[in-house]
C-alpha cells in the first residue's frame, strides 16, 4: 500500500470539511455559456484551481488552441521563442468586430501613445473611436502558480459568456492581450516538479533549479535591460501594441492579507507622469472594491511594495505611459491547500481589526488554489471592467502624458543627452544605445560635428533628444537616484527600501553620458539623423604587420580573446606599457600567428579597434584558454545564473560544478579558476537540509568540498568569490581578512543596493588591468574588508577614506565603510583567492565591473607576483590575536 503523506491526509480532511470554512467568494459565474466553446475541464480533465492539480504550459496552450478554433472572439499570435525553445503564444480577446479591425485600433493606440502631430481635438476624436488595449498575464514567477491557471478560466469566461452585460461591455470596449504566462519554460518545469512529488513527503518542496533559465525570480528585474529573450519578447510586443494598461499577477501577499493591490508605499519615482500614477491608484481601489463586492475579503493597499526601482518587467512600461502594475495574491505552495487558524496570525493582526487600507480583514480558514484563482480572476475582471467604462478617458490621458513629456523637455533641461564616441569602452557605449532603442527610445546620430555644452562632438555621436513621448525612461535611467530618507518622526529609524535604490545605467556600464542643459537649436537638429535600427560601431585594424595589439579596456576584448584561443590562436599579455589603438596601457592583449581576415572579422563583430605591428613587445606573458568552473548549488541561485549567462556570452565556456563534483577533488587538474557566486556561507556549506527536498538534492559542499577547494588553491588555482560568498572563503579557508560589517545592525549601516565609487589601489596589478582608477560598483547587502596580521596579497580597490562613496541611491552611515577594502587578492599557497565584496555582474547590468572577474580568471596563469605580506603585530598584540590558520600561509 503506498505511503500516506500528511498532504494526502489533509486532502481527505478538506473533503470532509464544510464549505463555510473556505473562502466562499468568487467571481460571478459565466452567463449562459456557449455550448460550442470547450470548457477547461473537457480539455484538461480538471478545472483549473482544483486541489492538487496544475496545468502546464503545453496543456494550457492546447486549451487556447481549441478555444480559438471554437470562437471568433479570440485570436492567437506568436510573440517569439523562449530561452528553452518553446513557441510562445498569447491570446487576443475581444468582440468579433474589434478583432476584424485590429490594425485600425492598434494604429489609434500608436498615435495616441506617441502624441506628436495631434491636437487635443484630434486626440479626443481618436480616443472616442478607439478601444482600450489591456495587457493581463498569468505571472512571471512560476512557483506562484495561480496566475497561469486563472488565465485559462478568464479566457473561458470572456469567450463563452453570452448576453452578460459585464462581459459584453468588456468585449465591445476592450481588446485584451492575455498572456497565459510570462514564463512558459518555468510553468512546465514547476508543474513537472509538483507532479513528480505529489503524494509524497516532498509534495511542497522547493524546486532545486532556476525556473527561468539563468535568472529565475530576476526575470522581473530585467525590465529595462532586456537581457533575456523573454524580456525582449515582452518589450517588443508591448511597444507594437501600446496597451494602455499592463497588469501582472504575482502571488506573495503579506500574511494574513489575501491580496495586495495598489496604491503602493512611498517612495514613487518623480519621472512617472502624474496621470499614470493616479490611474494606477484608481485601478487598485477598483480591484479591492470589486473583490469585496463579490465576497472576497482581505485586500490590502500600501504595504511592503514601492514604486521606486524601474527595472521590474511589470513596471518599466509606466515610463512609456502605460499604467503598469502588479498585485500579490496569497499562496501556500503549488496546488496544495492549507488551513490557517487565526492564532497563527501576526500579533498585531490577531484582533482582526479593520484598517484604513485593510477594510475587510481575512478571518482565516482554508486557503486553496481555487481561492487564489478566484481572487485573481476577480482582479482581472475589475481591471477590464474599469477599462471598458473609462476607455475613452484612459486613451486620452495617455495622449496627454505623451504630449506633456514632449512639451516639458522643450522648456526645461535636460534637453538631450549626448553619448560621445570618446569612451573608455566604445562597444559598451553602443550597447547602452542599443538598450535604449529596444525600449522604444529614439536615438539620433550626428552627421556633422554636434555642438552642445560649449563643445563640438564628433560626427557619429549619439544624441537622445528629450522632446519625445517616452523620454522620462531616459531620465530615470541616466540621472543619479536620490532616495528619500523616510521616517515616521525625525528621531525614528528610517523605513528601509524594498529593492535597490540606485541603478544609474551609464555609471553601471562605465559609459560617459552628458546632459544637454541648453535647448538644441534648429540648426543642430538638422545635423542629426534618426537611427531607424541599431548599427554597432565599425571595428577596425590600424597599421600593417602580423601581430595585433588589442586594448584591454573593452569588455569585448575578452570575447575576442576567448574566440582566438578556442581556435588555437596565440595570445599573450603585455606586462609593460604598450601602444594600442586606444592609447598606451599595461596589460594589452597581443595576438600573433592569426590570419588577418579572421582577426578583421573578430574586430568587426565586436566593434573593436586593433593595431597591427611588426613584432610583439618584449615583456609578455603567454596565456592559454582559462578553464573555468562555476559552482551551482541545488539551492537555486540567481547570482549563479547571471554569472553563467555572462561567461557564456563572453566565450569563457564555464563548467557547472555541483556539490559532488567539488567533493570529488583533483580540481586543479581540470580548472584554472573556480567562481563561487553570491550566496550565504551556510548555503554553500550545507545547502538544503535533510527532508526538505529529495535526498539527491540535499546538502552543500561540506567539509570534504571545502578541503577540495583548499587543495585547489594551494596547488595554484584561483578561487573567485562574489559578495557574501567571500565570507565563506574567509571563514572556511582561514584567510587573514575580516568583514568589518559583521554583526552591524541595519540602523547602523544599510544598503539594499546602490552605486558606490571605489578607488583602485595599484593600477599596475594585473588583476585590475583595464579598469579606470575609480570604477563604480553595485553594492547590495555585502561585506567590506580589512586585513589581519599575516595577510599577504593586495587590496585591489577600496572605498574613499575622506568622503562618502555614494554615487546613486541610498546608503545609511557610509562612514562605516570609508577607507575599507571592497576587493582583495589573497595569496594562498601557490594560488590566490579573490574576495569581491559586491556583485561585479549585477543583474547583467554592471558592465563596468566585469573586468574584476574577467581579469581574475586569467590571473590564474601567474601574470603578476604575489602582493607583499602584512607585518606581524607586536608580540603583545599578537598574543591577543586569534590564531592564524596554517592553511593561510604561503
Amino acid at each position: 500500500m503506498p505511503k500516506t503523506t500528511i498532504w494526502a491526509l489533509l486532502s481527505g480532511f478538506v473533503a470532509c470539511f464544510t464549505i463555510a470554512l473556505s473562502s466562499s467568494g468568487q467571481v460571478a459565474v459565466t452567463t449562459n455559456p456557449s455550448p460550442n466553446v470547450p470548457t477547461p475541464e473537457s480539455v484538461l480533465g480538471h478545472r483549473p484551481g482544483d486541489d492538487f492539480y496544475l496545468a502546464n504550459y503545453d496543456e494550457s496552450r492546447e486549451y487556447f488552441h481549441k478555444l480559438a478554433a471554437s470562437s471568433n472572439r479570440v485570436k492567437l499570435i506568436n510573440v517569439g521563442k523562449t530561452t528553452r525553445g518553446l513557441d510562445w503564444e498569447i491570446a487576443i480577446i475581444s468582440s468579433p468586430e474589434n478583432l476584424a479591425n485590429l490594425d485600425k485600433y492598434k494604429d489609434i493606440s500608436r498615435k495616441l501613445a506617441d502624441g506628436r502631430g495631434l491636437s487635443a481635438a484630434d486626440a479626443h476624436e481618436l480616443a472616442r473611436q478607439g478601444k482600450a488595449i489591456v495587457h493581463i498575464d498569468g505571472g512571471l514567477h512560476s512557483s506562484e502558480v495561480a496566475g497561469a491557471q486563472q488565465s485559462i478560466t478568464l479566457a473561458y469566461k470572456l469567450v463563452s459568456s453570452q448576453n452578460g452585460p459585464e462581459v459584453d461591455a468588456i468585449l465591445n470596449n476592450v481588446i485584451l492581450m492575455l498572456w497565459p504566462t510570462l514564463n512558459p519554460d518555468g510553468q512546465n518545469e514547476i508543474v513537472g516538479w509538483y507532479r513528480k512529488n505529489l503524494g509524497t513527503s516532498f509534495e511542497v518542496s522547493p524546486l532545486p533549479d532556476l525556473y527561468q533559465e539563468y535568472v529565475g525570480h530576476d526575470n522581473n528585474r530585467d525590465g529595462y535591460m532586456n537581457n533575456m529573450l523573454e524580456s525582449q519578447d515582452v518589450t517588443r510586443t508591448e511597444i507594437e501594441w501600446d496597451p494602455v494598461i499592463f497588469y501582472c499577477h504575482h502571488q506573495t501577499a503579506p500574511f494574513p492579507t489575501r491580496i495586495f493591490v495598489p496604491p503602493f508605499v512611498e517612495p514613487i519615482s518623480g519621472n512617472i507622469h502624474p496621470l499614470m500614477g493616479r490611474w494606477l491608484n484608481v485601478l487598485g481601489t477598483d480591484i479591492a472594491a470589486y473583490l469585496d463586492e463579490h465576497g472576497m475579503p482581505g485586500a490590502v493597499n500600501r504595504v511592503g511594495f514601492d514604486n521606486w526601482y524601474p527595472g521590474f518587467l511589470d513596471f518599466t512600461h509606466i515610463f512609456r505611459n502605460s499604467i503598469s502594475f502588479f498585485t500579490e495574491t496569497a499562496l501556500f505552495r503549488y496546488a496544495t491547500p492549507r488551513f490557517y487558524p487565526v492564532d497563527e496570525f501576526p500579533k498585531d493582526q490577531l484582533g482582526l481589526r479593520t484598517e484604513v487600507f485593510y477594510s475587510s480583514p481575512w478571518r482565516g480558514g482554508w486557503w486553496r488554489l481555487r481561492d487564489a484563482v478566484n481572487y485573481m480572476e476577480g482582479a482581472s475582471m475589475a481591471v477590464l471592467d474599469t477599462a471598458a467604462k473609462y476607455h475613452e478617458e484612459l486613451l486620452y490621458n495617455r495622449y496627454q502624458a505623451a504630449a506633456d513629456n514632449v512639451s516639458r523637455f522643450t522648456k526645461e533641461p535636460p534637453y538631450a543627452y549626448v553619448v560621445p564616441l570618446e569612451q573608455r569602452d566604445l562597444p559598451e557605449a553602443a550597447t547602452l544605445v542599443q538598450k535604449l532603442m529596444i525600449n522604444g527610445i529614439e536615438v539620433q546620430q550626428a552627421a556633422k560635428p554636434f555642438h552642445a555644452n560649449g563643445r563640438d562632438y564628433a560626427p557619429g555621436t549619439w544624441v537622445v533628444l528629450m522632446d519625445q513621448p517616452f523620454s522620462p525612461l531616459v531620465k530615470e535611467l541616466f540621472e543619479s537616484q536620490h532616495y528619500p530618507d523616510l521616517r515616521e518622526t525625525p528621531n525614528s529609524p528610517p523605513r528601509l527600501p524594498y529593492d535597490v535604490t540606485g541603478w544609474t545605467l551609464p555609471m553601471q556600464m562605465g559609459v560617459q553620458v552628458a546632459p544637454v542643459l541648453e535647448p538644441v537649436t534648429t540648426a543642430e537638429r538638422t545635423n542629426l539623423k534618426k537611427m531607424e535600427q541599431f548599427a554597432a560601431p565599425v571595428g577596425t585594424i590600424e597599421g600593417n604587420g602580423g601581430v595585433f595589439v588589442l586594448s584591454r579596456k573593452s569588455n569585448a576584448s575578452f570575447k575576442a580573446l576567448n574566440a582566438i584561443l578556442d581556435v588555437g590562436g596565440h595570445v599573450s599579455f603585455a606586462s609593460a606599457d604598450s601602444e594600442t589603438a586606444d592609447g598606451t596601457e599595461t596589460g594589452a592583449m597581443i595576438v600573433s600567428g592569426f590570419d588577418r581576415d579572421k582577426i578583421k572579422k573578430l574586430a568587426g563583430d565586436n566593434s573593436l579597434k586593433m593595431r597591427a605591428v611588426a613584432s610583439a613587445p618584449k615583456e609578455v606573458v603567454t596565456v592559454k584558454k582559462a578553464r573555468v568552473g562555476l559552482y551551482r548549488s541545488w539551492v537555486a541561485n540567481i547570482d549563479e545564473g547571471w554569472t553563467r549567462w555572462i561567461l557564456e556570452n563572453y566565450g569563457f565556456a564555464p563548467v557547472t560544478l555541483r556539490n559532488g563534483e567539488i567533493q570529488a577533488g583533483s580540481l586543479r587538474e581540470r580548472f584554472d579558476a573556480i567562481i563561487l557566486p553570491d550566496a550565504k556561507p551556510e548555503t554553500i556549506r550545507t545547502g538544503f537540509g535533510p527532508g526538505s527536498v529529495p535526498g539527491v538534492y540535499t546538502g552543500g559542499i561540506g567539509e570534504v568540498g571545502t578541503s577540495a577547494l583548499r587543495e585547489f588553491v594551494q596547488s595554484g588555482g584561483t578561487l573567485i568569490t562574489f559578495n557574501n560568498a567571500s565570507l565563506f572563503a574567509i571563514d572556511d579557508l582561514g584567510l587573514p581578512v575580516k568583514n568589518i560589517l559583521a554583526g552591524v545592525k541595519d540602523e547602523d549601516f544599510f544598503c539594499s543596493g546602490c552605486l558606490l565609487r571605489v578607488e583602485v589601489q595599484d593600477s599596475g596589478a594585473s588583476a585590475v588591468w583595464g579598469l579606470p582608477h575609480d570604477p563604480i560598483i553595485m553594492f547590495e547587502r555585502g561585506p567590506a574588508f580589512d586585513t589581519k596580521d599575516g595577510f599577504r596579497g593586495r587590496i585591489l580597490a577600496a572605498y574613499p577614506k575622506e568622503q562618502s562613496p555614494l554615487m546613486s541611491g541610498y546608503l545609511l552611515h557610509p562612514e562605516r565603510i570609508q577607507g575599507k577594502a571592497a576587493a582583495v587578492e589573497v595569496q594562498y599557497g601557490k594560488g590566490r583567492v579573490y574576495l569581491l565584496g559586491f556583485r561585479p555582474q549585477w543583474r547583467g547590468q554592471s558592465h563596468g565591473t566585469y573586468k574584476f572577474f574577467f581579469n581574475a580568471i586569467y590571473e590564474s596563469q601567474g601574470l603578476s607576483e604575489p602582493g607583499p605580506a602584512k607585518p606581524e603585530a607586536p608580540a603583545a598584540h599578537a598574543e591577543a590575536a586569534a590564531p592564524k590558520s596554517p592553511s593561510a600561509t604561503p
